[in-house]
């Protein structure tokens, strides 16, 4: 996850599974997983972490608008703002 609002060289990663099976609140399925470059349905989980940007070997895609709004509402509800 990239902010251009605020440049950094930390990016902030949110684990991504494909068992969607128990989703803990704010958790959910992403609607276009295909496009985002994943193999299989695949779920936003409550793992966040942050890792400095030169670690990332690589950009395996991108996710849809209506993704990245359920994201931006998951973060805001795991991080109480």
């Amino acid at each position: 996850m990239v902010s251009p609002q605020y440049p950094s060289d930390d990016l902030l990663v949110v684990a991504v599974t494909s068992v969607g099976d128990g989703l803990r609140p704010g958790e959910f399925a992403l609607q276009f997983w295909r496009e985002a470059g994943l193999i299989h349905p695949s779920f936003a989980k409550r793992a966040v972490a942050s890792v400095a940007g030169h670690l990332v070997r690589k950009q395996l895609g991108q996710l849809r608008e209506s993704d990245l709004v359920k994201l931006d509402t998951a973060l805001a509800s795991w991080f109480g703002v």
